[in-house]
This record gives structure tokens, C-alpha cells and sequence, in this order.
């Protein structure tokens, strides 16, 4: 086989074999946008809601992006009561982060930062920024100051 033969052969193998992994951990994440009040936002629990084969399952997590806000916001699902908000502004150099499940990565260096917002991998170091959340039985608030 000649070099040329060589590479279309083994590319188109390698990039099927990624589309496979891509496809595979594809999963749709939901944008919502909430109710801004007195810098607290407000998002309806239904968000998280999934009904799939008529049961009903809960997303782990939503994306957000209040107006006044250059960075989404993802809040994090651990319960019925127990929720968690955080930027998705790396701490290393203030890029915008990526979702990949519970792991949130910085494109820019490779930071990457699990779902209560701590650094697993450099160079962040520092948390990211989190939110106050509380919670009644309809809605969640997140405190923005």
C-alpha cells in the first residue's frame, strides 16, 4: 500500500472511530432562560424535567445566561433540594468553558473543573465562581451578588 493509500485508509478509520465516541456521548443540554429580580434569577424546577418512553427523568443539569451576564450560568441537579450554580468562566484566564457532562473544560489550556465548580486539571488552580441557590417547591433563586 502506498503512503497516500495509507492515509485515507487510516484517517477515515480514526475519524469514524470519533464520530462513534462523539455520537455516543451526545447528549442535549437544555438552555433556559429565567426570571431576573432584584439580582436574584429564578428558574422553574419543571427545567430539569425529561419524559422519555412516557417516564419521567431529571436532567443533571440546565444552562443559563442572564442578560446582564458575559458568561452562561450551569446549575447542577443533586436533588430535589440540593442544587448548585456556578460561572462558566475558567479562573485561569477568563475564557468561557465547555460542558462535557460534570466536567467543565477550558478550550483555551486545558483547564478543567468538576460539578462543584473545583479544579481536577491545570493551570486553573482557583474554584470556579459560585452562586447562592435556594429553592421552594416550584422554583429555584439564584442570588447573583
Amino acid at each position: 500500500m502506498d503512503r497516500k493509500q495509507f492515509l485515507k485508509t487510516c484517517g477515515g478509520s480514526c475519524l469514524g472511530l470519533l464520530g462513534l465516541s462523539v455520537l455516543a456521548e451526545c447528549k442535549p443540554t437544555r438552555h433556559v432562560q429565567g426570571t431576573l429580580a432584584n439580582n436574584q434569577l429564578q428558574i422553574e424546577k419543571k427545567e430539569f424535567i425529561l419524559v422519555k418512553n412516557e417516564k419521567i427523568k431529571y436532567r443533571n443539569s440546565i444552562i443559563t445566561k442572564p442578560d446582564n451576564s458575559d458568561y452562561p450560568i450551569v446549575i447542577y441537579r443533586f436533588s430535589e433540594t440540593e442544587y448548585s450554580a456556578l460561572l462558566l468562566r475558567c479562573t485561569h484566564q477568563s475564557n468561557e468553558l465547555t460542558m462535557n457532562g460534570d466536567i467543565l473544560s477550558c478550550p483555551a489550556h486545558g483547564s478543567e473543573f468538576n460539578n462543584k465548580g473545583e479544579a481536577i486539571q491545570g493551570p486553573a488552580e482557583q474554584k470556579l465562581q459560585s452562586f447562592k441557590v435556594t429553592s421552594d417547591e416550584k422554583n429555584i433563586y439564584i442570588q447573583l451578588s
